[in-house]
């Protein structure tokens, strides 16, 4: 009868000793920031007096402290690991040129090369960043900027004409007879690596003869007409010009349009196209002002001479009848 409440109590004692030690666990400790568990220390609970350790993350290095940290009545002391960014040092010089480095040289900072004007880098990338293990990619080199054959041209050709050309060197273009070269003669190898303007076209550029009725050619060259031939035109006696008198041949056409010709005693269609220069048989019209001017010196004038006329003939009357006249 007596083994019955010996038996339960063992079980109950064996009870209280497992609450005990659920109640004295750690759970998984948790910094953050730039100190990390170890993979040794990965579970989610620790036993009363054990230690957890902690590495500086990825980038970081160990300046100081313990790593570990201990469970002490379901708390864990203090962690005095501390840890800063590692330096990539500095990066070697460039000939050339130099790297930018805005974000200093530690873990993640991305340094840019720099070439000098006239250079460019010619390993595949321009940038470098620090890393876990130093700089990535390669070092940069700043070599003489070189530019490939520029584009050939229809009817044209260019000189000199080599397999590449270095920085500043210029080509010049030129086109087969009767053709005109519209654009840049001459083009330049730049910093890019191309070469600037764009290359030229070479044109056949022809204008047929312009029909000017009532009008003679005054200057110019008779047909046929090449781009840049220019002609000037003069409308014949009794006629007046609209349009302009002065033409050049063009890569579309004459410019501006051949000009009409029109009866002078016709209104003109706009006083803008009307040709008032030296090609023009209109003088230019008389204000209102300057036209009552003219009008009333006139009148003056027509008074002095009646008047003067009306005296004479007084004078001659009055000595014929040998008076006096005064």
């Amino acid at each position: 009868m007596m083994e019955t409440p010996s038996y339960s109590l063992i079980i109950l004692l064996m009870c209280l000793m497992k609450v005990g030690e659920i109640q004295a666990q750690c759970m998984r400790p948790s910094v953050g920031g730039n100190r990390v568990l170890t993979e040794e220390s990965g579970q989610d609970t620790f036993p009363d007096g054990a230690t957890a350790t902690f590495k500086c993350a990825t980038g970081y290095r160990t300046v100081s402290g313990s790593p570990k940290i201990t469970c002490k009545g379901q708390q864990w002391t203090d962690l005095e690991l501390q840890c800063t960014k590692k330096s990539c040092g500095s990066l070697p010089d460039v000939t050339n040129g130099r790297y930018l480095t805005p974000d200093g040289i530690e873990y993640g900072a991305t340094a840019t090369v720099q070439c000098e004007k006239g250079f460019m880098n010619t390993v595949a990338s321009n940038t470098r960043n620090c890393r876990e293990d130093g700089w990535d990619g390669r070092d940069a080199v700043c070599e003489v900027v070189k530019c490939l054959k520029p584009l050939a041209i229809l009817n044209g050709m260019f000189d000199p004409e080599e397999d590449s050309y270095d920085y500043t060197q210029a080509v010049t273009y030129s086109c087969n007879k009767d053709y005109t070269l519209i654009g840049s003669e001459v083009i330049s190898c730049i910093e890019n690596g191309t070469f600037h303007p764009s290359p030229p076209q070479c044109l056949l550029i022809k204008c047929d003869a312009p029909k000017v009725d009532n009008a003679v050619r005054i200057e110019g060259k008779s047909p046929p007409y090449s781009y840049n031939n220019f002609l000037r035109y003069k409308c014949k006696e009794g006629y007046r010009m609209e349009g302009s008198a002065y033409l050049k041949c063009d890569v579309n056409g004459w410019n501006p349009p051949p000009p009409v010709c029109i009866d002078a005693t016709s209104n003109p269609t706009s006083d803008t196209n009307l040709d008032r220069g030296a090609d023009s048989t209109l003088a230019p019209p008389l204000n209102n002002h300057n036209r009552n001017i003219g009008i009333g010196i006139g009148v003056v004038a027509a008074i002095l001479v009646i008047g003067g006329g009306v005296l004479y003939f007084l004078k001659k009357r009055s000595r014929s009848q040998g008076t006096l006249f005064d």
